[in-house]
């Protein structure tokens, strides 16, 4: 079969348009599962399978050649795989998040996968633990003792802005090492 959906990549860059249903009824079901794996939603895996063919489809100029279609393909997956996880990641440690606690009901659960939860809750809070100790404790009194900006910045002798800039700071240490650990795991 290898031989024959790299014929049909040749045909499609070729302007052979109609090859590219082979294309997508051959690659479809392997991008699924290979989303389906790291996400644990058929239907975000479903749209992420779609998704990535439609932008090859529109992308066509970019494909080389039918030996690296493959790899094409499959780099474009695990970067919209890594663009989903940072999305979520950018949810997860939003300010109005996590100054509220837990997602409410109406909330879409953040991550379906609780093993993957749990170790997203690990990286978080050792994240956490290794931010500078002005800047955790910061950070901490805004998030779990909700406090705003001034009132830590009065509590702590310091400026608002600084107070502002710490917790910029701490979200983007927090949303590196949680990117790290998932593209580590999709890679």
């Amino acid at each position: 079969m290898e031989k024959v959906i790299q014929h049909k990549v040749m045909s499609w860059l070729q302007d052979d348009e109609d090859a590219f249903k082979a294309i997508f009824t051959y690659y479809y079901p392997l991008l699924y599962r290979y989303a389906f794996r790291y996400l644990r939603s058929e239907a975000i895996s479903e749209d992420m399978a779609m998704e990535v063919l439609t932008r090859i489809w529109e992308k066509k100029a970019l494909v080389k050649d039918a030996g690296t279609f493959e790899n094409y393909l499959f780099t474009a997956a695990r970067n919209r795989l890594i663009n989903h996880w940072r999305g979520r990641i950018e949810h997860l440690l939003s300010l109005d998040r996590l100054a509220n606690g837990d997602a409410t009901e109406e909330e879409p659960v953040v991550v379906r996968d609780e093993i993957l939860s749990k170790e997203l809750e690990s990286v978080y809070h050792k994240s956490v633990s290794l931010l500078p100790a002005q800047r955790r404790l910061i950070f901490q009194m805004h998030r779990n003792e909700h406090m705003s900006y001034k009132e830590i910045a009065g509590q702590l002798n310091i400026s608002p802005r600084t107070v502002e800039n710490q917790i910029a700071a701490a979200l983007k240490q927090l949303r590196v090492a949680m990117l790290q650990y998932l593209t580590s795991i999709i890679l």
